[in-house]
């Protein structure tokens, strides 16, 4: 037993830390930036398609990597994904001709997606069954990643600034993310077993019957289109959010990777948060009161005046949009309940979701990077911002008609709601 509970904690180490650290060299634009452009000597419209050729391969293998990690056991696919992921991360390092650095990327859609994102998901689900809670082991991975990436991610800002060069610095944060995840690959293989349990919601249906099931559901594609809507808004903003304090407000290219790592204090706030605010209002009239303050953010870092006199008002709002994003992300997927989507479809019907939801993270880094090299930064950025709003519109105007649609089922649930507490 007790060989056991150590095995678990192991386990739910590596699970919190592998799914900060695999992900962290591809989404590190939000507090390096900068260091990434010189390093590479790239355009922003260069390294716009260089995160887009990485975010279609991603995209384009959610549904496969649920076929994947149906087949094979988490301990192997968790295996392969963190030492591919490793390496190509220290050949990253090198700083490759930018073609080369392009199927880097698009390898690491590979091994960051199709052999680990469904993979991450069902250990963290196997875990959750050994310590008796599915839903206490979602949220303990998220707050776990969050953990691991202020710790690690703390070290590698403050290490970064006392390079010389800003090449040599962002070279020591590739190459500490590759070294942690390598290290990962070897835990992984022995903290985790080959046994996978039965599970008793597994459709016996042909996958392309459940496919077709769940494109047939007109609130499966307004919940994605409100995944798409929210997730966008603030993914984006909470990327460029350093290079927007750098080129608007005249923060030093240093304190960049410190207020990149903003998102890393405040996103768990909003996570923990929403979960409260869920249950009492439900999911989707909290998701509609998110959205809403997502676009004011979005509107007032579009039109405040530049220059370093508003530099904290604009750190003001990052911080708040962090906490609103990281509330969104907490709710992303609740509104299948509303929906009363089935569990043995739920995996197809979140592999629909995030497919399109995600599918930002391929077409809008190139727009980007080509207004950023068009126009002066301040009116760039405002375009963008502009941009975001009519995504948060989107999701807004897709909720109201997803409430209407499901207004039975949503009194339903609050009523149900109330019970449990009038219980407690």
């Amino acid at each position: 037993m007790k060989r056991q509970r150590i095995r678990s904690v192991l386990q739910f180490i590596v699970l919190c830390s592998g799914g900060n650290a695999i992900y962290y060299v591809v989404y590190m634009r939000s507090s390096y930036y900068n260091a990434f452009l010189e390093a590479f000597t790239m355009t922003n419209e260069q390294f716009g398609v260089l995160f887009s050729c990485y975010a279609w391969v991603a995209t384009l293998t959610y549904f496969l990597g649920g076929i994947v990690a149906d087949k094979f056991s988490p301990r192997k696919l968790l295996t392969i994904s963190f030492l591919g992921t490793g390496l190509l991360n220290l050949w990253f390092g090198t700083f490759p001709p930018y073609n080369v650095a392009i199927l880097i990327y698009a390898l690491l859609g590979i091994t960051t997606t199709l052999t680990f994102w469904a993979a991450l998901i069902k250990a963290t689900r196997q875990f959750g069954r050994n310590v008796g809670s599915e839903s206490k082991a979602y949220g303990g991975r998220e707050a776990g990643a969050s953990f691991f990436e202020m710790l690690v991610g703390t070290f590698a800002a403050w290490m970064f600034t006392h390079f010389v060069s800003l090449s040599m610095g962002l070279r020591f944060v590739i190459f500490l993310y590759g070294s942690i995840l390598i290290f990962l690959a070897v835990a992984s293989w022995f903290v985790f077993t080959d046994d996978l349990e039965n599970d008793e919601n597994i459709n016996d249906e042909k996958p392309w019957k459940i496919i077709l099931r769940c494109l047939k559901n007109a609130d499966i594609w307004l919940i994605a289109i409100i995944a798409l809507g929210g997730y966008t808004i603030g993914s984006t903003i909470g990327s460029y959010g350093s290079s927007i304090a750098n080129l608007n407000f005249g923060a030093s290219v240093s304190s960049m990777a410190f207020i990149g790592m903003l998102t890393a204090y405040f996103k768990p706030v909003g996570a923990l948060a929403s979960g409260f605010f869920g249950d009492r209002m439900g999911a989707s009239k909290s998701m509609l009161w998110l959205i809403s303050l997502l676009i004011i953010c979005a509107l007032v870092i579009g039109y405040i005046p530049g220059g370093g006199a508003s530099l904290y008002l604009f750190i003001i709002v990052f911080i708040i949009e962090i906490i609103l994003t990281g509330a969104v992300r907490g709710q992303l997927y609740a509104p299948l309940n509303e929906a009363d989507i089935p569990m043995k479809f739920s995996g197809t019907a979140i592999g629909l979701i995030s497919t399109v939801a995600y599918a930002s993270d391929a077409f809008l880094p190139p727009v980007i990077g080509k207004l950023l090299d068009t126009y002066p930064s301040g009116m760039a950025y405002r375009y963008v911002m502009l941009m975001q709003v009519g995504f948060g519109v989107m999701a807004v105007a897709a909720l109201v008609i997803f409430m209407k649609r499901n207004r039975g089922r949503i009194r339903l649930l609050a009523e149900e709601e109330q019970k449990k507490r009038k219980k407690n």
